[in-house]
This record gives structure tokens, C-alpha cells and sequence, in this order.
């Protein structure tokens, strides 16, 4: 590793020139030293690895290397992404704190989960002022004096705003007749939130088998497991009516993704025991669900809710619903986080629709 190009710590925003090169095990990337302090007495440097994931972006891990240069002894720790990402918020924070000139209790705002979502900047703007005019938000500024119950406060008032700007995205997105599948799929991607507080996660993984790729994987909070989500055309049929035999059917649409869905479920209930596969060991979906969302429901009269409702109960382990259900199911968790938003424990609603 000594021929490491080096690169300095720069002041600023200055573009700065970084080699990622591959190792010669050809397991990783890595990049350049970072000198992070160079003295007399001591060297301290940092190098950054990419594992590469055959389906989602590589990760990242630093290694730091300390050296001393009276004993030349090294020192080494590495930290993963999950490290690399606490250090940075927390980085982040005293620095915004480091300056101002006196000591004291400060509420810092955490923006990051915000600024990393696709075309959030217009939105992230919106929650935050929503939260700052907020009478709920006042009140609870001018009863609290604990720092760390204001910073929780406000958290949830942004966190609400992202939803209902998250929601409307959805609703501008039917209304105005976008019928693309990759349409929704982004939307789903960035707030997987709307399938409810009984998942924790997704999974940037998708490729369960050859030739199967799923939309959505969706880690269960409760078990851990995962479920799957296929994601189909909003124009598409949902249920028909058969007038000869006076009952509803699916449509050839629904049945085609039904159809699937239970290849799918097949698949990995076959790689339940150790996962995906070697590389992924920590996907694991025992006897899984499935659900599919296509079509529009709004204008259907209830004898037709009601026989969607029929055809599901009769299938086991896939489910069938429309975008105007989704949206309906995510006002409801919407009005769930703003009842709870003057509660202490709020914040634990917020941090489950995170995702």
C-alpha cells in the first residue's frame, strides 16, 4: 500500500482529484491516502475502500493509520459505512457548534436524510418552514427547556412536512396521468415509508435469482424477513366483471403479476436457509408475501371494493391493491405522525417511516 498516491485535507469546496483504482486482489477499490495530520512525531493518514455489491453501489470503509515516527510503530483501525456515516453527523454537528462563541445548549437541525433524496431541496425548504410556523411547535419551545425534547419536536415537525410533500408528489404524479412503472418505482424507492410501520427497511438488492428482479424488497420489523412488492401500471385493469356468469374477475394484467409474484415466492423460499445467496447471507424471506399495486380504484362504487377485497381473501400469501389504496394508506400514517407529533415518544414514529 505505500504507493499509495497521498492527497492533503483542502479548506473549502475545491474540486479535488481522487484515483480510485482496484486492489490487486480484485475484491476492492481503493483510493488515495488522505494525510490527515503530518508532523514530526506522528503521521496520521486515512484510506478509503470500495466493496462492490453486484446490485447496489459499492460501500465504503476507511481505514486510519497512525505512525509514529520516532518508533515507527503503526496503529490501524477501520471504520464501515455505518461508523463512516455516525462520525459525519456527529462531525457536523460540533463543528456548526464549534462556531459560535460561547458555551450553551443548541438545537442543530439535521438536513442530510432531507438533502440526499432526489429533487428534495424544494420540499426540504417547505417542512422546514412548516415546522418553524408550527403553534404545536411554539407551545412546545416555550413549555420544554430540554435541549434534546426541542430537537426532537422539531425533527418531527420536518418529518411530517417531508411526508405530505412525499404524498402530493404521489397524488400530482396519478392525477396527471403519469402511467410509467419506473415512475413509481423511484417514488416507492424513496418512501418505501408508505407500506407501513411494520417494515424497518428495503433492501437495495434485487436480483433474487436469474432472470428474477423484484421492485421492492421489504424487511419486516418484527421478524426481519422480507417480503416482496411488484410495482405494475396505474392504467392498468385491476378486476373485470363477467356479466354471463355475474361475477369479477382478475384481469389479465393482475394475473400476469400474480403469476409472477408466486415465482418469486418460490424462488426465495428455496434460498430461505442461507439467504440470497454467499454474498448476501442477510436477505433472508421465509415463507414471504407478495403484494402487487396497479390500477386506479377511485371512482369504483363499493360493490366493486368489495369484490377486490373478495378475491383477495381468497389467495394466500399475494395481495392485490390499487394506487389509490396506497395513497389512502399513507394519509393514514400521515395522520398517525401528526396526532403523535406533540407526543415525547414521537419520534420514534418519525424514525420508523424513515426509510
Amino acid at each position: 500500500m505505500t504507493d499509495l498516491q497521498q492527497y492533503s485535507l483542502m479548506d473549502g469546496n475545491e474540486p479535488a482529484y481522487f484515483d480510485r483504482r482496484p486492489a490487486a486482489s480484485g475484491a476492492v477499490s481503493y483510493g488515495g491516502r488522505l494525510v490527515v495530520r503530518d508532523t514530526t512525531h506522528v503521521l496520521i493518514e486515512a484510506i478509503p475502500f470500495f466493496i462492490p455489491h453486484r446490485s447496489s453501489p459499492a460501500e465504503l470503509s476507511m481505514k486510519l493509520v497512525r505512525t509514529d515516527r520516532r518508533s515507527g510503530e503503526q496503529t490501524e483501525m477501520t471504520l464501515n459505512a455505518g461508523d463512516l456515516q455516525a462520525l459525519k453527523r456527529h462531525v457536523d454537528q460540533a463543528l456548526a457548534v464549534a462556531g459560535q462563541d460561547e458555551d450553551g445548549q443548541y438545537l442543530v437541525l439535521r438536513t442530510d436524510a432531507l438533502s440526499t433524496q432526489l429533487d428534495a431541496s424544494d420540499d426540504a425548504v417547505a417542512a422546514i418552514g412548516t415546522a418553524l410556523e408550527s403553534r404545536r411547535l411554539a407551545a412546545r419551545i416555550a413549555q420544554e427547556v430540554n435541549p434534546e425534547t426541542l430537537a426532537q419536536a422539531f425533527s418531527v415537525m420536518v418529518r411530517v412536512g417531508e411526508l405530505r410533500a412525499a404524498v402530493t408528489e404521489l397524488q400530482d404524479h396519478l392525477s396527471e396521468g403519469r402511467n410509467r412503472e419506473d415512475v413509481y418505482q423511484d417514488w416507492c424507492e424513496r418512501h418505501s415509508w408508505a407500506f407501513g410501520n411494520a417494515y424497518v427497511a428495503r433492501d437495495d438488492h434485487r436480483v433474487i435469482g436469474v432472470g428474477d428482479h423484484v421492485d421492492l424488497l421489504m424487511k419486516s420489523a418484527a421478524s426481519g424477513l422480507r417480503d416482496v412488492y411488484e410495482l405494475k401500471r396505474p392504467d392498468n385493469d385491476v378486476i373485470l366483471y363477467d356479466a354471463t356468469h355475474q361475477n369479477w374477475y382478475w384481469s389479465a394484467h393482475t394475473a400476469k403479476a400474480i403469476g409472477q409474484c408466486h415465482r418469486y415466492l418460490d424462488t426465495l423460499h428455496r434460498g430461505a436457509e442461507h439467504g440470497l445467496h454467499p454474498a448476501r447471507p442477510d436477505i433472508v424471506a421465509y415463507h414471504p408475501r407478495a403484494v402487487v399495486v396497479l390500477g386506479r380504484s377511485s371512482d369504483w362504487e363499493e360493490t366493486k371494493l368489495r369484490a377486490l377485497h373478495g378475491l383477495n381473501s381468497r389467495m394466500h400469501g399475494i395481495t392485490v391493491m390499487t394506487y389509490d389504496q396506497l395513497v389512502s394508506q399513507c394519509h393514514v400514517l400521515l395522520e398517525h405522525v401528526t396526532a403523535t407529533a406533540g407526543d415525547p415518544s414521537a419520534g420514534e414514529d418519525s424514525a420508523q417511516m424513515s426509510a
